[in-house]
């Protein structure tokens, strides 16, 4: 925890609660009750993706709605529609690892996308200078190493991160299972910010690309040993690569020892995630993390 994330945690909470509701007086209650679990959590030794967990529940419980289920349903939607562009652009490489770097340039553009915005609209000349973006702000390039790992593996497991996005994954997870291992899908066990569900994978039809489709059990975080179900738990404990995407995976993950390889697939969008990579502030990053 670093003093930014106080900012960042009570901002989102604010947003949060704007989403949920009009009503100005069930604004400021939450917003109340959000400074005083702050005040009480907030500290050094605090994980900033578990406290963002309980500042998301303690909104949704208090407010009885899930703030982001229509953006979420909106990001589908939109994600959907420009899935046959990006495949193209996948499909322009005839050699696997040009294929494999486009795909996996792909999956770090899902940050760079805003799906969330009624009536966006891309063509194919737009999509590609998204690509292209990605690549000059590429700060961590281990794109290769990511190749070679899929390549000696059987199984990959593929943590996802938010609804939308999750649509640009299945191009990369299409081109993973080309060489040889096969992808089981972690979607979140309820709703977490804009994270995917086990609803938004049905919508986006998740289970006809990865060979499995599990959820951690909880509605938390990135990857939450004290909130996740055993039944998760014991996937990842012997998973032999794991693929986690965006940012709550990584600071989750970062706080545990890796038993595998953990391939990071971010855009450092906040500065404490940046000065853990090393790199600047938005920038894009493949990162291989080994035991």
């Amino acid at each position: 925890m670093t003093l930014e994330c106080a900012h960042c945690l009570l901002e989102r909470a604010i947003n949060q609660v704007k989403l949920a509701t009009d009503d100005p007086e069930m604004q400021m209650n939450v917003t109340t009750a959000m400074l005083d679990f702050l005040s009480k959590s907030f500290n050094m030794d605090a994980v900033p993706s578990h406290i963002g967990t309980d500042r998301d529940l303690l909104v949704q419980e208090m407010t009885g709605k899930d703030p982001y289920a229509e953006l979420k349903r909106v990001s589908n939607a939109m994600a959907l529609e420009i899935f046959p562009d990006l495949r193209q652009l996948v499909d322009e490489f005839s050699g696997t690892a040009g294929r494999f770097r486009r795909a996996t340039l792909i999956a770090a553009a899902a940050n760079a996308i805003e799906f969330d915005v009624s009536g966006r609209d891309f063509d194919l000349d737009e999509l590609r200078g998204i690509i292209e973006r990605v690549e000059s702000d590429l700060a961590v390039d281990e794109v290769d190493d990511f190749m070679h790992l899929c390549q000696d593996t059987k199984e990959v497991l593929y943590l996802l991160d938010n609804a939308g996005e999750v649509v640009l994954d299945m191009i990369l997870i299409s081109e993973i299972k080309k060489l040889g291992p096969k992808v089981v899908a972690v979607a979140k066990g309820g709703p977490i910010l804009n994270d995917a569900t086990m609803i938004d994978a049905e919508e986006v039809g998740l289970d006809g690309c990865a060979d499995k489709v599990i959820h951690t059990g909880a509605a938390a975080i990135g990857v939450n040993l004290e909130r996740n179900s055993e039944e998760f738990l014991s996937v990842f404990r012997n998973a032999e690569l794991i693929v986690a995407k965006g940012m709550g995976n990584f600071e989750s993950l970062t706080e545990m020892k890796p038993h595998c390889p953990i391939v990071h697939i971010l855009r450092t969008k906040c500065p404490p995630v940046a000065q853990h990579v090393g790199t600047g502030l938005n920038r894009n990053v493949v990162l291989v993390r080994r035991p």
